[in-house]
């Protein structure tokens, strides 16, 4: 016997065909709006690691011949140059020692933290003390340094960006005449004072500071102190605040 589809049953076809669609429809658009939001999600998070880059001057507006400064002024302070610190190498034969002293810090993995060479600044003060700007710490110091740039590095840099040290290690005679604290942690290549490289207020800057001290600050060993502006001090040799 011959069986003829009914025209109900046609309309039946029709419409599961036409849901079918709309599902296979709604599921692909489901999936396309999923692989936006995980975009989206993975942009916001690269954009969060990504810091504005600032504007660069090119390199033609320099006057060629310029003579090249020994004084930076940094955040209000007078900074002494990498020129003036090649001077200081120079100078002194005290090369070996520094090339020495950068891989004991790279072997420490801590060389990148800050260049070498701010380290070794004394302050920012010295023209007015008659005291050279740099100086080399003995190599039995070396090692204090080396959590003190990986508090910096851990907890401070990731918090307010990098950093640019005015004073690390100090010697005695510097020391005095700065008047500096007898128990200086400068003088013992553990203690640094640095400015942000970025633009952050006082405002700004203190809550964050006094926040990693009170949460991590006793793990560290951590000494900090503010000074005016946006100067601090940091070290690893103590556990206290000023």
């Amino acid at each position: 016997m011959e069986i003829h589809e009914s025209e109900d049953h046609e309309y039946i076809d029709i419409h599961i065909e036409r849901r079918r669609v709309i599902w296979i429809s709604a599921l692909v658009l489901a999936g396309i709006v999923a692989l936006l939001v995980m975009t989206m999600d993975r942009v916001r998070e690269l954009g969060e690691r990504i810091v504005t880059p600032r504007e660069i001057v090119p390199a033609k507006t320099i006057p060629k011949g310029i003579e090249i400064p020994d004084v930076y002024e940094i955040k209000g302070y007078a900074a002494a140059s990498p020129k003036a610190f090649d001077d200081f190498l120079a100078k002194q034969d005290f090369r070996e020692i520094f090339a020495r002293l950068q891989h004991f810090l790279y072997i420490n993995k801590v060389d990148g933290v800050v260049p070498s060479f701010q380290l070794l600044r004394q302050g920012t003060d010295w023209r007015q003390i008659d005291e050279p700007p740099f100086a080399l710490p003995p190599e039995d110091n070396w090692g204090s340094m080396v959590n003190t740039l990986r508090l910096l590095q851990e907890e401070i840099v990731p918090r307010i960006g990098p950093v640019t040290v005015l004073s690390g290690w100090r010697t005695d005679s510097y020391n005095a005449k700065a008047g500096g604290s007898k128990r200086s942690k400068h003088m013992h290549f553990c203690g640094l004072d640095v400015v942000p490289e970025r633009d952050i207020t006082r405002e700004e800057l203190l809550p964050i500071l006094r926040g990693i001290h009170r949460k991590h600050g006793k793990r560290w060993n951590m000494g900090l102190g503010i000074y005016r502006g946006v100067r601090f001090h940091v070290d690893t040799c103590g556990y206290r605040s000023w």
